[in-house]
């Protein structure tokens, strides 16, 4: 028996719910900082031992060139912050909400980004060397000249990035089958085996090409996305 839209729509929201709970009991068993203190950076009150309801927040925070390294961010809500050139390196950044933020030339090196949200920042020319990345989402981010060597990728969610491009549009002028080429170009430290210049043979529709990413991390280096191939049929 199908269960009804109303039944759908709860089973949905409870599996939503239950996702950012275990994200937020996850975040306080990771290792972090113990100093318990909280102290001011560029008018930010940085909470240094995060507990459960008490976290940095700062969104839309003036932290251009701060030193924030080995900070314990975990959680910290920093949509909008402008951390352009920012040290954040070996900072725990798990769950944290940087929608938006301009973390452009910001050392990340070594950061971890575990499930941060990462929607439509500026992370032009970002160190994010042996940073973890992992089950991070970073859709419609602006990842030109970032490092990315070594990084873990695995569980990423990267739409709309030079990671996983928007859809690649051709017309067939007869209705037949069309050469179409698929090249990533990919930021420093990620490489593909089988799509950095790939040639597919697409029929009119939709194609879809599974493209696998990898870094040289020891762990979590992989990541495989889907890269579209339209092609419109021109004889009608």
């Amino acid at each position: 028996m199908t269960a009804s839209p109303r039944v759908r729509s709860v089973v949905v929201g409870v599996a939503s719910c239950a996702f950012v709970l275990a994200i937020g009991v996850a975040a306080f068993l990771r290792p972090g900082d113990d100093g318990g203190s909280t102290h001011q950076v560029d008018g930010c009150a940085v909470v240094s031992a995060p507990a459960p309801g008490v976290v940095t927040t700062c969104p839309d925070a003036a932290l251009a060139s701060a030193d924030l390294s080995t900070a314990d961010l975990r959680l910290a809500r920093l949509r909008g912050a402008d951390l352009h050139g920012a040290d954040l390196s070996e900072t725990v950044l798990y769950g944290a909400d940087l929608r938006g933020a301009d973390l452009s030339g910001a050392d990340l090196r070594g950061a971890d980004l575990h499930a941060a949200d990462l929607r439509d920042a500026d992370l032009r020319g970002a160190r994010l060397s042996a940073a973890d990345l992992s089950s991070a989402r970073v859709d419609g981010a602006d990842l030109a000249d970032a490092d990315l060597s070594g990084a873990r990728l695995e569980g990423m969610s990267v739409r709309d990035t030079v990671l996983e491009p928007a859809a690649l549009t051709l017309g067939s002028s007869d209705g037949r089958a069309v050469r179409a080429s698929v090249r990533l170009d990919l930021p420093t430290g990620v490489t593909s085996p089988n799509c950095t210049d790939r040639s597919v043979t697409a029929p009119v529709g939709t194609t879809t090409v599974r493209c696998q990413l990898r870094t040289d991390a020891r762990h979590g280096g992989r990541l495989e996305v889907p890269v579209r191939v339209v092609v419109t049929d021109q004889t009608r």
